[in-house]
């Protein structure tokens, strides 16, 4: 009889230990689910804040600035409903809230600034790219203001014709100086081609189709010689990327 009882002990301490301890790794997975949910809205800010800042001197418009920065607020406060104890997480979110209060940057009523160097050029003509297919991707977010961001990719679009067609300016010049006039009138025709393609011009294509009628009627020498206001006046530091990955958007996106 004292086996019996002793029998069914042994059995309920067994089963309450199970219980037990299947309530702990229940416990502990929700948690590590918990923080990795907190560690992906974290993630999103951060890297979104990063491409913000990255842009900062690149005149990519308002509606631009804002519609990432509306993205940032959605994911801190997504975390801050996880982990409202966490006060860095409640900082920067008064911070980005503070921030769309006032969107506008004196940048963006600048011109874009055109890398003289062909390398510099075509990689701001990917960041900006990459920018735009970025800024598309939040059409899908709930929440998300959907009216700024055709706008603001929009503006995008008109950012990188401009530096193609700048990009097809230098080359035809390059060419000149190399003596291929062949070559030179095929670039500089495709950057007229470009052009036509917009009824309505802002003043900066308006300028560059200037630039480029001047250029088509100068002797070639004096066209592969001639200073044009889309060279930047400083060069900027020869871009990294092979070495240190994407200056712009950062490392691959973990989620």
């Amino acid at each position: 009889m004292n086996s019996f009882f002793t029998i069914v002990v042994i059995i309920i301490v067994l089963v309450a230990s199970v219980g037990a301890l299947t309530f702990i790794q229940k416990r502990e997975q929700a948690k590590a689910l918990l923080l990795q949910q907190i560690a992906k809205y974290r993630f999103r800010a951060n890297e979104t804040n990063s491409i913000l800042d990255n842009f900062a001197n690149i005149p990519i418009g308002e509606e631009a600035r804002k519609v990432l920065l509306q993205y940032i607020k959605l994911n801190l406060a997504a975390a801050k409903r996880l982990a409202p104890a966490d006060q860095a997480i409640s900082n920067h979110l008064n911070h980005v809230e503070q921030q769309l209060k006032s969107t506008a940057s004196p940048v963006d009523k600048q011109k874009l600034n055109i890398p003289r160097d062909g390398k510099q050029l075509n990689l701001l003509i990917q960041h900006l790219s990459r920018l735009g297919k970025y800024l598309l991707k939040f059409r899908t977010v709930r929440s998300m203001n959907s009216n700024l961001i055709p706008v603001a990719t929009n503006k995008i679009m008109l950012l990188i014709s401009e530096a193609k067609i700048c990009a097809y300016i230098q080359q035809g010049q390059r060419s000149l100086a190399e003596h291929n006039y062949v070559s030179a009138q095929r670039h500089f025709q495709i950057g007229q081609q470009m052009l036509d393609k917009f009824p309505k011009k802002n003043s900066r294509l308006t300028a560059l189709e200037s630039e480029l009628k001047e250029l088509v009627n100068l002797t070639p020498s004096e066209a592969a010689h001639k200073n044009l206001s889309l060279d930047m006046e400083d060069q900027a530091e020869p871009a990294q990327e092979e070495q240190d990955g994407d200056s712009i958007f950062g490392p691959k996106k973990k989620w």
